[in-house]
C-alpha cells in the first residue's frame, strides 16, 4: 500500500474519533442539564399552591360594569299565543327612553316578558298570551268592496277596515266565495290574497 493512503485513513479515523468525541460531548451535556433540573417534591408543590391561594386571597375584585344598550340596538319581541299555537315575531327599534339602559332597565320597562337574549345591540323577549294571535283574518264582501274582519280570542268576526278593491267587477264564483268569507292568517298572506284582486 501506498504510504500516502496510509495517512488519508489515519487522517479519516482522526477526523472520525473527533466527531465522535464532540457528538458525545454534546449529548451528556444536554443529558447533564436536564438532570441538573430541580425535581420538585410534592410537599414543595403544596407549599408553592398554598403561596398562590394566599395571593388569591389578597386579590381585590373590581366592579363589573353592566352592558348598556346601544342607541341602534333592536327589540325582538316573540309572543306565542296557546289559542291558536302561533308564535308571533315582531321587530323594532329601540325606544329612545332606553338608549344606554341596562337589563334591568329592560325588565321595567317590558313587566311580563322574559329576556332570551341581551346584549348592547340585541334583546329578544318572550311572552305567552291566552288567546289567539292578531293575524287571523277573514275577508268579505262589504257593501260592495273587498272588507278585512279580525278574530277575536272568542272567535268572533270583528270589522278591522275596508279596502278600495271593488266586488262589482269581480267573477261571480269570486263573489260567492267573498259572500262566505274567506279565512286568512297571517299579514303576508293576507296582502297577497289581495293583491290577486287589484
Amino acid at each position: 500500500m501506498n504510504k500516502k493512503w496510509i495517512i488519508y485513513i489515519i487522517i479519516a479515523v482522526l477526523i472520525s474519533a473527533l466527531i465522535g468525541f464532540l457528538v458525545y460531548t454534546f449529548l451528556t451535556d444536554e443529558n447533564e442539564k436536564l438532570q441538573g433540573t430541580d425535581m420538585i417534591s410534592k410537599r414543595e408543590l403544596a407549599e408553592d399552591n398554598n403561596q398562590i391561594n394566599n395571593l388569591m386571597d389578597n386579590v381585590i375584585e373590581t366592579s363589573v360594569q353592566e352592558e348598556s344598550i346601544s342607541p341602534n340596538a333592536i327589540i325582538i319581541k316573540k309572543e306565542y299565543f296557546k289559542a291558536c299555537d302561533h308564535l308571533v315575531r315582531t321587530v323594532e327599534d329601540i325606544p329612545e327612553i332606553l338608549v344606554n339602559g341596562t337589563k334591568e332597565n329592560i325588565e321595567e320597562e317590558y313587566p311580563g316578558w322574559k329576556i332570551e337574549k341581551f346584549n348592547p345591540s340585541e334583546i329578544i323577549l318572550y311572552k305567552e298570551r291566552q288567546g289567539n294571535c292578531n293575524e287571523h283574518y277573514v275577508v268579505k264582501n262589504h257593501y260592495g268592496v273587498i272588507g278585512i274582519y279580525v278574530i277575536n280570542a272568542d272567535g268572533r268576526e270583528i270589522f278591522k277596515e275596508d279596502t278600495e278593491i271593488s266586488t262589482k267587477y269581480l267573477p261571480e264564483s269570486d263573489i260567492e266565495l267573498l259572500n262566505e268569507g274567506v279565512k286568512i292568517i297571517g299579514k303576508t298572506k293576507l296582502i297577497e290574497f289581495l293583491e290577486d284582486y287589484e
